[in-house]
């Protein structure tokens, strides 16, 4: 509860700090290229991926977050491993800091106090440029160990 307050916290801070519509940036297709996990409650933060990198602890490989069509999302989730889950749905950025991946099929499940049907996989766009894309999870995860997660994507 103390990340998700952190990052609430944070979102409204910068609310006013982005100006430029960013939705415009993100319509493409998005692979991994590094990604963290925090623990549920804080904690350390570990480096479990890093693309092109031997010895990574997770194995997001097949990640991909498709952004190239609003009424077309295609994304698919790495669990403990290597599990696939692959979604289709609608996304959206609201308020220019949050991505929210919405209307997924088949409907995901979310860690306890997070009803995923309805509020949908959500992440705080943290940055973005032509080469770059990183979020980072709104409340843990469950599949990847109730952690949540840092992504920074690089265009497919």
């Amino acid at each position: 509860m103390k990340i998700q307050g952190l990052i609430l916290a944070l979102l409204i801070g910068v609310l006013g700090c982005k100006k430029k519509d960013v939705s415009t940036q993100m319509d493409r297709a998005w692979i991994m290229k590094q990604a963290v996990h925090i623990p549920q409650g804080g904690g350390g933060r570990t480096k479990v991926y890093e693309r092109g990198q031997a010895g990574n602890l997770f194995n997001y490989d097949g990640f991909l977050l498709d952004l190239s069509n609003q009424n077309a999302l295609q994304f698919t989730d790495i669990g403990q491993g290597g599990d696939r889950f692959d979604f289709t749905g609608k996304w959206r950025v609201d308020q220019n800091i949050r991505l929210v991946l919405f209307e997924l099929s088949p409907e995901p499940t979310c860690s306890e106090g997070v009803d995923c049907a309805k509020e949908g996989i959500q992440f705080f766009i943290d940055k973005i440029s032509d080469n770059e894309l990183k979020i980072n999870r709104l409340y843990v995860s469950d599949k990847t160990g109730n952690t949540v997660n840092e992504y920074t994507l690089i265009p497919k």
